[in-house]
């Protein structure tokens, strides 16, 4: 590891704890959920000092790969009389900083590209494109610029739910690899159709990351077109 890389975890660490400190996470659950004392934990925070290496990877293991910070940091999701609710949550700066440092502990130096479709998943795949230092690729509904060639991906259930998305073809490049992002995920036509114009392209979708899932038709989807990983930071019952 790179003084670089190892440098950044550690900053990484005490940003992910301030994150969670900000939305409520007492002293107490984050010493029981990293196995590093309060007291130092509190400095990390405040920034009198940064973790060590060893430190900033148990931080990082202890409240990113469970699911129980995550459920604290977007609690206020649970319970939503109707999906239009999530409008603020999924714009909301701590929950997008959030996402964007698990996607860099789960797959940095795994993806090329993260390709999202507009409107509302682009806030997160810009972040997620940033931690990962990835190419950000926007999909839309209607092809730009006519002179440029374009792939055409569809996804979703005829006649009332087929999604039609277009990715310029320069900007998937051939075997790149691919992290899916959207917002939401229901139905799930908006990543088929993603990973439909990503295979077209003739690249390789790697996983999906979504922030907010309902059901499980969505990874259905996914799973018909072959891709495995897929992960929802928060799941919601029908």
């Amino acid at each position: 590891m790179s003084r670089l890389e190892e440098c950044r975890v550690r900053l990484e660490a005490a940003e992910l704890l301030r994150i969670l400190r900000r939305s409520g996470v007492g002293y107490e659950e984050l010493e029981r959920l990293t196995g590093v004392p309060r007291s130092s934990l509190s400095q990390y925070v405040s920034g009198q000092r940064l973790p060590s290496h060893g430190q900033a990877m148990a931080i990082l293991e202890g409240l990113l790969a469970g699911s129980s910070a995550a459920e604290v940091l977007l609690s206020r999701l649970r319970g939503l009389a109707s999906m239009a609710d999530l409008g603020d949550a999924v714009l909301d700066p701590l929950v997008l900083r959030y996402a964007s440092l698990w996607a860099a502990h789960r797959y940095r130096g795994r993806v090329d590209v993260v390709l999202s479709a507009e409107t509302y998943g682009v806030p997160l795949a810009t972040a997620v494109a940033l931690a990962l230092d990835a190419r950000l690729v926007v999909a839309r509904r209607e092809p730009g610029s006519p002179g440029r060639p374009y792939i055409r991906g569809t996804g979703g259930t005829p006649p009332f739910g087929v999604k039609t998305l277009y990715v310029p073809r320069d900007m998937l490049p051939e075997a790149s690899r691919v992290l899916l992002v959207d917002d939401l995920a229901r139905t799930g036509a908006t990543l088929e159709a993603l990973a439909r114009a990503a295979l077209e392209a003739g690249a390789v979708p790697e996983a999906a990351l979504v922030l907010i899932a309902v059901g499980e038709e969505w990874l259905e989807r996914l799973r018909r077109l072959g891709i495995q990983e897929a992960h929802a930071l928060v799941r919601l019952g029908l």
